[in-house]
């Protein structure tokens, strides 16, 4: 906005510099040719009055004297002079060669010398052109006239006067607009002063901190009421949120405890239950622990989405053989290999979220692996961003389906004795979206899905110092780890 509004600002002034400028260029243009008219009409009706006095009635001769008056204005104004008799003959010329009818519109203006009258040009104030000045003046004895006196001159010297003042005119219009943004930057600076002010803090509040308001009492009407409503609508955003996290912590204590209950009660019955009612019993249980999970998953998503955390720093390696460990057994029961390749790097995100993605991720690989099939998880980085892979060799999603992936409860195709809630991936798109991070999701070859987790990269200060010395980023001074499966970190251990 700032620009913007400089470049309107800019953009007025120089219109208004224009407009000055422009009448003001050619006013000065028709003034100095109103001038050059007048000094040669003036020497012109000078040199006609001496040819008068020294030249005789009978016959028009131009005397010593006045032809060295005459070749001396020549030569002092670069013009031409020339005079004619009574008939129109030229009898001299300060320039010998030169001929009046060369040019057919001075013909009309030496006639009405001819005939005693002046020939003022008329047309002077539009006349800035190339052509030379033709002015001829009548020579009068005893008022009549007996001859003319003309003078050609160059108006070379009148076209570079005025460029001279037009380029004039364009450094004092550049220099007022310069003068105009000098003068223009602080005060729009100063305009937008609290614009920038409430920016900022809608920006903080837009990142979490519900602590900060925007300022309500400087700047404009405007803006001090625009200022007031974002303040209102923060105070019913955190009131929500409060709302949210307070059933957040109530649905937690008030459902998990009966669910226990009921669980244990359920089990408790298995010692009285007629064996043709043990297979609902068992469902019963089942259907008891799915409803816990699916709670737990609830409470987990609601406090993704309301999470206002401040970032943390891990070390994804580390993490990522952490859960693969973690989840070893789970993947043995189902006869497939967990492997951890890359590199270790730092990111940023929310306390335990890549943990709890990890887990949402290694889950669904398992459960979509065939028997005897593979998940790898791989590390890698660049400048800005750690990438976290899951792949798997599964059937792998449709395009279409892998953007209905990340919906609340929304199930694909399951393999058989997998029951999914349709919550996973929701989780972890809500707690990646949390930490500045996202989720990713692309088909393997031959076949399988990869899921990617991408987060902010963090890079210390003195690794960094450490890679400049190198000649080389922190991240090449190793080689890519061998792939390291769950079963050699069970053996590590």
């Amino acid at each position: 906005m700032r620009r913007r509004l400089l470049i309107t600002y800019l953009a007025f002034t120089a219109v208004l510099l224009l407009g000055t400028e422009i009448p003001l260029g050619f006013n000065l243009a028709m003034n100095n040719y109103h001038h050059l008219v007048i000094r040669q009409v003036s020497a012109a009706s000078a040199l006609a009055s001496a040819a008068e006095a020294d030249s005789p009635a009978e016959e028009l001769r131009a005397s010593a004297a006045w032809r060295t008056r005459a070749e001396a204005y020549g030569r002092e104004s670069n013009a031409t002079v020339l005079l004619f008799d009574a008939r129109g003959r030229q009898v001299y010329s300060t320039r010998p060669g030169t001929r009046v009818n060369q040019e057919a519109e001075w013909k009309p203006v030496l006639d009405e010398a001819l005939a005693g009258e002046s020939s003022v040009p008329l047309d002077y104030p539009f006349n800035v052109s190339a052509r030379p000045l033709f002015v001829a003046e009548p020579i009068l004895q005893h008022g009549k006239a007996v001859g003319a006196l003309a003078t050609i001159t160059p108006t070379r010297s009148l076209r570079l006067q005025v460029a001279s003042d037009a380029l004039l005119l364009l450094v004092v219009g550049l220099a007022g607009l310069l003068a105009s943004a000098l003068i223009g930057i602080p005060l729009v600076r100063w305009s937008l002063g609290p614009a920038h002010r409430l920016q900022a803090a809608v920006r903080k509040i837009s990142r979490g901190e519900y602590s900060v308001r925007a300022p309500a009492d400087r700047g404009p009407v405007e803006l001090r009421e625009l200022a007031d409503a974002v303040n209102g609508m923060t105070d019913r955003l955190v009131t929500v949120l409060e709302a949210q996290r307070s059933f957040v912590a109530d649905a937690s204590h008030q459902m998990r405890n009966p669910l226990t209950a009921l669980r244990v009660r359920v089990e408790a019955l298995e010692a009285v239950v007629p064996p043709e009612g043990q297979e609902n019993l068992t469902v019963a249980v089942a259907e008891a622990d799915r409803l816990s999970r699916i709670l737990d998953e609830l409470l987990t998503l609601a406090n993704a989405s309301a999470g206002d955390s401040d970032t943390t720093t891990v070390e994804v390696r580390s993490v990522v053989e952490a859960r693969a460990q973690a989840w070893s057994d789970q993947a043995t029961r189902a006869d497939v290999t967990i492997a951890v390749q890359g590199r270790r790097a730092a990111a940023t995100c929310l306390p335990g979220v890549l943990d709890q993605v990890l887990d949402v991720l290694l889950d669904n690989a398992i459960g979509f692996s065939p028997p005897g099939g593979r998940v790898t998880v791989r590390t890698r980085s660049n400048d800005t961003w750690v990438y976290v892979e899951v792949e798997d060799e599964g059937p792998g999603l449709p395009d279409a389906e892998k953007d209905r992936a990340t919906d609340r409860f929304w199930q694909g195709r399951q393999p058989a004795g997998r029951k999914g809630s349709g919550l996973g991936l929701a989780i972890a798109t809500a707690l990646l979206t949390a930490s500045g991070a996202r989720l990713e999701m692309e088909d393997a070859q031959p076949h399988g899905l990869i899921a990617r987790a991408v987060l902010p990269r963090l890079v210390p200060a003195s690794a960094l110092a450490r890679g400049t010395e190198a000649g080389r980023e922190p991240d090449d001074r190793s080689s890519e780890d061998p792939d390291v499966t769950a079963a050699d970190q069970r053996r590590q251990g």
